[in-house]
């Protein structure tokens, strides 16, 4: 589509008659899913039609020249067929996700509005999945003969019936304009020779969200993400590959074009990484650590944010055991762990902070559940989880959070906007002297700040393998970007090469004090380990909220292995 036709077309009003030709044809299909029924076997108890109606302008330059330029149209369906009851299900089953009635060729979901061309694909998608639904659940009722599930939990939690139908103008996305602006951003690291890789990332996406359930709930809201990302790549004298981003969010890509802030962060991350090519190696390290800045929300979202995350273990026939994430939160419900003058909520209803815009905000959830505020920490104490419909011990309904497609047909819980809260603060610059004092009493010749993490990841897939593979049976945790040993004169040098050891969930108890200071993290939850920069088909959007902080015992250790050769030649002038 050109540039024209796009702004033509986006700017007309869409989707805004009162007979919306999508959510009638998903209205009618709903309603015709209650007949499908074959002899002997059970009839559906709830049906979910959703689709995704998406289009994306996207710009990627390097060092001032365009390398990539796009737009792009998709419409994604999604169906959802449980027989049996609320009680018991096809779900929570190794195989509820499988096609065992194999798939239909369906060619791609209509992008015109073709109502009778919508219904079919509808219908048939239906269809396939209900015949996988009966085979199912008989193959969960034979694998229960042979294995025994404690505390059975219900399969579905009830919810009630929910409208969000709101008129929809999708607004037009200036093309020409943005590979300019990337162009420019990504000319600032001609001056950063040190950079053997570098780049300059755009993507407006205005995605139309459709959900129809046969409880009743209805679903038609516009979800707008947007965001400039820089990416670059140094290596240092002894081979070490050392990598660094960037990231701007927006609901709105008009936000982000003339942005001051872009630039300068940009040139910030190209100073901070020629600095780090000729930084010293870190050495293994035991001690207190402070985390500061942007790395204090980056730090939440792994360590609380993910373990935030429950999943159930389900019905697997005996002798199969399928991989499942470890959850460090699993089971401790009312348990310590935070500083009891910590307190932990999660709040997707709230828009703003500080006058700054919120990214983690949204209306309902991937199931049509509206979200509520959440305390899950309370004095310390953990007092709740991010849930979905998919029941938990002790849980007796969704809480609006499920943000992602999960494994076996479920949904994954995870967070809107965190927020990280301290109700006995210090300044900033006492933070500072807390830490030496802690370095001086245990012997210890510097202590060490760190100001930012690689989250959300920017390391290659191999580099992020090697990752995973070090943290062992522990979650991953992303490496130090700017660690600082600090010096009792108050001297710092920045080193590099260094990654957490055994930090979890337990290192939590250790924060010392926190600062009357506070950073915000926006970031794209993707289900990726580390939420890999550009990894997985659906996102959330996220927003983490916290102060920085001084933890009393923190381990890192130096990383090892065979490095690379650097380039026989220097760099072209």
């Amino acid at each position: 589509m050109s540039r024209w036709c796009w702004l033509l077309w986006a700017a007309a009003l869409w989707g805004q008659t009162a007979d919306d030709p999508v959510l009638r044809a998903m209205r009618d299909e709903a309603a015709r899913a209650a007949s499908l029924r074959l002899p002997t076997l059970e009839s559906p108890y709830f049906t979910e039609l959703s689709l995704d109606d998406g289009r994306s302008v996207s710009a990627v330059a390097t060092l001032g020249a365009l390398v990539r330029s796009a737009e792009n149209r998709y419409r994604i369906p999604r169906v959802q067929v449980r027989v049996g009851s609320y009680d018991f299900d096809n779900g929570n089953y190794a195989g509820s996700a499988f096609p065992f009635a194999g798939r239909y060729d369906l060619g791609g979901f209509p992008l015109d509005d073709a109502y009778p061309a919508m219904r079919r694909v509808f219908w048939l998608a239906l269809d396939q999945t209900y015949k996988s639904s009966v085979e199912a659940i008989a193959r969960k009722r034979a694998a229960l003969k042979s294995v025994t599930v404690p505390d059975q939990l219900p399969d579905f939690h009830r919810a009630e019936p929910f409208r969000l139908v709101e008129p929809i103008r999708v607004a037009g996305v200036d093309r020409s304009a943005w590979e300019a602006r990337v162009k420019a951003l990504s000319a600032i690291f001609r001056d950063f020779p040190a950079a053997l890789a570098s780049g300059v990332e755009f993507e407006d996406i205005q995605n139309v969200h459709y959900l129809v359930n046969s409880e009743g709930t209805e679903i038609r809201v516009l979800e707008r993400v947007a965001y400039v990302r820089a990416r670059a790549r140094a290596q240092a004298g002894d081979g070490m590959f050392l990598h660094d981003a960037v990231s701007f969010y927006a609901k709105d890509g008009a936000a982000l074009i003339d942005d001051p802030a872009i630039p300068r962060a940009i040139a910030r991350l190209a100073e901070d990484l020629t600095a780090r090519a000729q930084a010293p190696l870190g050495e293994t390290y035991s001690g207190p650590v402070l985390i500061e800045g942007i790395a204090a929300p980056q730090f939440f979202a792994q360590v609380l944010g993910k373990n935030l995350s429950l999943f159930r273990r389900p019905v697997v026939e005996p002798g199969r055991a399928p991989a499942f994430p470890a959850n460090e939160l699993e089971g401790r419900l009312g348990s310590r762990i935070l500083p009891e003058w910590m307190d932990v909520v999660d709040d997707p209803t709230q828009t703003e902070w500080r006058g700054r815009k919120l990214f983690g905000h949204y209306r309902a959830d991937m199931e049509g559940v509206p979200p509520e505020p959440l305390s899950i920490v309370e004095k310390g104490v953990l007092k709740n989880f991010p849930l979905t419909r998919q029941p938990q011990r002790g849980s007796t309904k969704s809480n609006g959070r499920a943000r992602l497609p999960g494994p076996f047909g479920n949904y994954v819980a995870g967070f809107g906007n965190l927020f990280v809260q301290a109700r006995e603060t210090v300044p900033a610059g006492e933070l500072r002297r807390k830490l030496l004092e802690l370095v001086a009493a245990r012997g210890k010749p510097y202590g060490l700040i760190i100001r930012k993490l690689d989250f959300p990841a920017s390391a290659s897939i191999d580099e992020l393998r090697r990752a995973l593979g070090a943290a062992g049976r522990g979650a991953p945790l992303s490496a130090p970007v700017l660690a600082y040993r600090v010096y009792p004169d108050g001297r710092e040098e920045l080193v590099r090469g260094l990654r957490f050891r055994t930090v979890g969930v337990r290192t939590l108890r250790d924060i010392q004090a926190a600062a009357d200071d506070g950073h915000a993290l926006d970031f794209l939850d993707n289900g990726a380990p580390l939420a890999l920069l550009g990894a997985g088909g659906y996102v959330a959007e996220c927003t983490v909220v916290s102060p920085s902080v001084l933890i009393d015992d923190v381990d890192l250790e130096r990383i090892e292995g065979e490095l690379p050769k650097r380039p026989v030649t220097p760099p072209p002038a």
